[in-house]
Order: structure tokens, then sequence, then C-alpha cells
């Protein structure tokens, strides 16, 4: 009698668990978010943790909510039209252009406070000396640059006359590189460090072959934001109000100062002495708020 008393508590136990389980689904909301483009791609776990966060600062008003990022990686050129197909996709972190804030909704608030914008440039070993000898933009305009199709910036350096060697994902950036086929590989001064670390990590016969090189930087007006289609606007405002919220509090440049993409940045006086060639972004809407101090950071 004892052993089916046990048995029947347990069997209990266990229903009243799938129950309760199932009640924290249906009360939870699933925010689904894209997957790393490559296994470098560090920067991905910081839009994680800011779109967590910026759901976390607004669970008293719209209720519980989680970042869930799905497990099949899509190619990156139609990665925001999913967010138009309902059950797919919900939210994207993307550089904002004319297109997008036409075809999707953006939240207004730059996910890296504007020092994207501040490009460094990962370069293979043998090419420093020739990177270390750069005083004029023009030096920069003889070498070629990697960048991605689908990348406003490949539009910006195109337009201000670099050589520019598309790739068709993040990882064949990385592969031209090593190649020679193109000589450096512009990234932000949040994203380079951490990429590099991440690169030699998983590539270990491959390390010191690529180095960081900062002496000398690239700045056209560059931001992330988040997206997400025009129909799911509740979430977009929740995901905004939350962001905001953060950003009066401090917890965006917090965690930028401490996540491991974009610590290395830190503390901005480090780049005083790096020149600077400046460049326009004619694709860049004027909704991104660079006039905001305390959304848009800018170095010593």
């Amino acid at each position: 009698m004892h052993k089916a008393s046990a048995l029947m508590l347990a069997l209990l136990t266990t229903i009243t668990l799938t129950f309760q389980s199932i009640a924290y689904a249906k009360d939870v909301q699933k925010v689904r978010f894209p997957p790393m483009q490559s296994a470098d791609d560090v920067t991905h776990s910081y839009f994680v943790s800011l779109l967590s966060a910026s759901l976390a600062a607004t669970e008293e008003e719209y209720g519980k909510a989680e970042v869930e990022v799905l497990p099949t990686a899509y190619d990156q050129r139609l990665i925001l039209s999913l967010l138009n197909h309902q059950g797919i996709l919900d939210v994207v972190a993307s550089a904002p252009t004319a297109e997008r804030e036409r075809r999707f909704r953006s939240t207004r608030v730059p996910l890296l406070m504007g020092l994207l914008s501040y490009r460094m440039f990962l370069i293979r070993e043998d090419k420093l000396e020739t990177f270390q000898q750069i005083t004029k933009t023009d030096q920069l305009q003889k070498l070629t640059a990697c960048s991605a199709e689908y990348w406003p910036g490949t539009q910006v350096l195109t337009q201000a006359q670099f050589k520019v060697r598309v790739a068709a994902n993040f990882q064949q950036m990385f592969d031209l590189l090593l190649a020679g086929e193109c000589d450096y590989f512009p990234r932000g001064i949040t994203e380079g460090y951490g990429e590099l670390h991440a690169f030699n990590e998983h590539n270990p016969e491959l390390s010191g072959q690529l180095i960081a090189f900062d002496k000398v930087l690239l700045r056209y007006p560059l931001a992330v934001m988040f997206y997400t289609s025009h129909d799911n606007f509740e979430l977009a405002g929740r995901i905004e109000k939350g962001l905001r919220q953060l950003q009066q509090t401090g917890d965006i440049l917090k965690l930028l100062k401490k996540h491991s993409s974009s610590a290395r940045a830190f503390p901005l006086s480090q780049w005083q002495d790096s020149q600077v060639f400046e460049l326009s972004n004619p694709v860049m809407p004027k909704v991104v708020p660079t006039d905001n101090a305390a959304l848009w950071l800018t170095l010593p």
C-alpha cells in the first residue's frame, strides 16, 4: 500500500509539473531572433543580451517574454524579409537604410551607441608594414576591403571610390582575407577585437595570421537597430520603451563596457592617437538620432 501511494504521488507530481510547464509556456511570450552568422559572430550574444534586458525592463507592463534564438541559419540577404512572414521571426538587428525603414518597423535606439561608425581593420600580419605607412585616404583607397553585398558599408565604400571585394557571407570574409583576395576587413571598434579572438580560438592553426590594426580608422555614420514587421507594432513599441529605459539608467553603456565583444573599445580615450578618415553615409536615413549625445557616442 505504501509503495502504491508513493507511485501515485510521483505520478501526480509529474502531471502537476507538466501542467505548470504548459501554463508557463502559454504565459511567456517567445520573441524569435536569428542565430549567429558564424562561430566568430560574437556581437550576436550582445544583441541577445540587450533584447532580453529590454523585455525584462517592460515585464511589469507587458508580461513575461523570452528571447528564442532560432536553430536554423538563414541567408543573411533574406533574413529581414522573414519578419513579414508570421510565425517565423520576430526581431532582427540590422543597419538602417531608407528601404528597411519603409519595409519594416525600427526601434529608434542605436544598439551600439554610434561606436559602430568607427571602423578598425582586421588584416593579415604580413600586411602590417603597408598599413603602418598610411597617412592619407588615397593610400587606403588603393587597397581592397572585404565587405558583404547586403551591408550598407559596402555602398559607403564604393561611393567613396574605395576598392571592395564583395563576400557572400560573414565567414567568407575571413577566407578572402587569408587568401589575399582583399587587404583589410573593416570592423566596428566594438566588434573587431572580439571577432579576432573568436577566430583564433576556433582556428588555432591560423592563430597569428590575422591581426587587428587600429592606428588608422574609417568613420562614417553607421548604426544597428532592432527591426520588427509593421504588423508587430506592440512588440516594437515594447522593445523601444525598454531600450529607452535602459539608456536612461546607463545600462546599455554598462553592457557595452563589459560584454566580451565590445569591452576592448573602452576607455574611448585610447583612440585619441588613431588617425581617422571621415566618409559620408548617403544610405543612412535621418531617423537615426546621431545628434543625441545620450544615444550616440563620439571618440574624443
